[in-house]
């Protein structure tokens, strides 16, 4: 027997030693109280373990062990769902239900996969060939774009529900594991491509590279990634509105609610909370008595604004009355950024150009 030994392979073994290990490493951290990565983790081994046959291949063992061929770890149908559960228990929306019922076509895949690999070699090879298998090839590639914007329209909504709690969002929008399942797609896609054109060595090696780049990465996110918590209790989700304006149907434009918004205003401005640099909307809630979903439905219905975006506006007014003032002289456009409440200069100016237009440097410069 002649193994075909390459650099290919080498990283792809590389790969999946790596995933099952940091998998199994997220899988122990999943028992601390502020990390769900019980699914990532599993994610991380099945994506690792989906090597397994390339790796056979690309060292030429198949040709010479023809029972290793069609190997059960083709997960096609499971990856993809994995992600999409991890992403759901560490959402703001957790406490929704969630999408377990995703797994079920990749469950039922991997027993079906189960019962090929335990056939003769003569029936692998007809069933390899036969519509109906690569049907299920193809059914499990348009699954994963489905779970995957699926994925990204939950991380959406996750976004939108942050942004009307809290007013530092910067570690707890998801971005890292919106960008993944973007990227996923992306190479599913490259991957899918290739079947149908002579790729070549480099191709191959730049997959593999990218492949072990991304396992090492995903697990490190994994581990930084806290649960967002979600600020206002599901139970008393719908306990939105006032006893009298329940059975009113012009409340939005009510005089409770004008007076309600004058009095969450008074309270921003008189007392500079917005200066506190992880505000949440249970801080204002608790000080002015009222429920925090009644506040971010009046911030949302009378201004077209979340909270965050209305506490910003506070910040970059007061900004933009230090960058006037001689404070800006002994202070770096950073520091004034801190002062009002920022918690990061990408935020500060991020904040600053959508409501001026311009960068905070280039206010202070023209004042």
């Amino acid at each position: 027997m002649e193994i075909n030994y390459n650099i290919v392979s080498f990283i792809d073994t590389l790969g999946l030693i790596q995933g099952v290990i940091l998998g199994l490493l997220l899988i122990i951290i999943n028992r601390k109280k502020d990390k769900s990565t019980l699914f990532l983790g599993l994610f991380i081994i099945v994506y690792a373990l989906n090597l397994l046959p390339v790796i056979l291949e690309d060292l030429n063992i198949i040709t010479y062990y023809l029972q290793y061929d069609l190997l059960p770890f083709d997960f096609t149908w499971l990856m993809f769902p994995l992600f999409y559960i991890y992403v759901q228990q560490v959402s703001i929306l957790s406490k929704n239900k969630l999408s377990y019922w995703t797994l079920i076509p990749g469950v039922l895949e991997f027993i079906i996969a189960i019962v090929v690999f335990f056939q003769d070699n003569d029936s692998k090879m007809e069933i390899e060939e036969s519509l109906w298998y690569n049907l299920i090839l193809l059914g499990g590639v348009l699954f994963s774009f489905y779970i995957g914007f699926k994925t990204l329209n939950f991380i959406k909504k996750h976004t939108k529900e942050l942004k009307d709690q809290y007013t530092s969002t910067e570690y707890r929008e998801l971005r890292w594991a919106r960008g993944f399942v973007g990227f996923g797609l992306l190479l599913t896609f490259i991957a899918i491509a290739s079947e149908f054109f002579d790729t070549g060595f480099y191709f191959d090696l730049t997959l593999s590279t990218i492949n072990v780049m991304l396992l090492y990465w995903i697990s490190v996110r994994g581990i930084l990634q806290q649960n967002v918590e979600t600020l206002i209790p599901l139970e008393n989700s719908e306990k939105t509105v006032d006893k009298s304006d329940k059975n009113n149907d012009s409340s939005i434009n009510s005089e409770n609610t004008v007076k309600l918004l004058q009095e969450i205003k008074k309270y921003i401005q008189d007392e500079k909370v917005y200066t506190v640099p992880d505000l949440t909307i249970i801080d204002i809630a608790e000080k002015i008595g009222t429920h925090p979903k009644r506040i971010s439905g009046v911030i949302n219905s009378q201004l077209n604004q979340n909270f965050n975006t209305y506490i910003n506006s506070f910040r970059v007014e007061k900004a933009k009355e230090l960058l006037r003032s001689d404070i800006a002289n002994n202070l770096s456009v950073e520091g004034i950024g801190n002062e009002v409440g920022f918690q990061s200069k990408s935020t500060f100016y991020d904040a600053f150009k959508k409501y001026t237009g311009t960068t905070p440097s280039r206010f202070k410069n023209s004042a």
